[in-house]
């Protein structure tokens, strides 16, 4: 008997859907994660792969891809439906009683500990910004009189951390961090800080020590100061602490510990103000 290349290809599809009739879907519960509360709906973030569950009562549970629990967010009571953008940071949100749409942004906080950085601004302020910078960064230059004009808004309300975050594209920035640690450890970090953002693009090594003589510092101790490995070191631990937020350029400023997104002076005085208010 001769096959054709026809009933060849329908006798396969029969044998596929055959196997296919026969086949099993099957499930393994990997694990079970008491929420304490009756879930109403869940959702989960491309990104990270965190996972959000809405729950009776108006909050929200947020677990991990493996589904420990992170925390918790507060929405309204009568909120029964929610949806997760692709990168996690805004919660959709639908309610039994309300026609609308809610949009929330969420915020994470991060734990930025000053260290042995440099601070300017009133020790005991209730608000701190963060700023990681690149003292050959066009941008951070740029960022030094709107931080200066946040300082001035808000006199013994804020003040300002600087961390070290060199980028591997500017040849000198790492040379220019580590100065102005020196320049730290003689009392004039800001007055280095401030020549060095000045000459941001002219920067390099007999041009980084020239600054140091200009702003008067013991040339003696410097030229010591630069060769410690544990300036480097410092600088290392910065661009580390940057690394764990997930920082990725600069200049980035956060505003206790919240990433500030609109650098911009009326950016700076939304968000600060919006902690203020937090405090009374």
């Amino acid at each position: 008997m001769v096959i054709t290349k026809r009933a060849l290809f329908l006798l396969l599809g029969l044998i596929l859907l055959v196997g296919q009739a026969n086949a099993e879907l099957q499930k393994d519960v990997l694990k079970k994660q008491p929420l304490g509360k009756v879930p109403l709906d869940v959702a989960f973030s491309q990104a990270d792969g965190r996972i959000f569950v809405l729950l009776e009562g108006g909050e929200i549970q947020i677990l991990s891809g493996d589904g420990q629990p992170l925390e918790k967010v507060r929405v309204g009571l009568s909120t029964t439906g929610l949806a997760v953008s692709p990168d996690g940071q805004k919660l959709f949100l639908i309610s039994s009683k309300d026609k609308d749409l809610q949009l929330v942004e969420l915020s994470t906080v991060h734990n930025l500990p000053v260290g042995s950085s440099a601070v300017k601004g009133a020790v005991n302020a209730p608000v701190t910004i963060t700023v990681f910078d690149d003292f050959q960064c066009p941008y951070c230059a740029r960022l030094v009189p709107t931080l200066e004009q946040v300082l001035a808004a808000y006199p013994g309300k804020v003040r300002l951390v600087y961390k070290h975050f060199p980028l591997s594209m500017h040849q000198f920035a790492q040379a220019a961090a580590v100065a102005s640690i020196a320049a730290r450890n003689q009392g004039k970090f800001w007055e280095m800080h401030d020549q060095l953002f000045a000459n941001y693009n002219t920067l390099d090594d007999a041009k980084i020590r020239t600054l140091a003589q200009a702003v008067g510092l013991d040339m003696a101790r410097y030229d010591r100061d630069i060769k410690n490995p544990a300036l480097a070191q410092e600088v290392a631990a910065d661009m580390q602490l940057g690394a764990q937020v997930g920082l990725r350029g600069t200049p980035s400023a956060y505003v206790n510990g919240k990433l500030a997104k609109d650098r911009s002076l009326a950016g700076f005085r939304a968000i600060i103000d919006e902690e203020l208010r937090g405090l009374k």
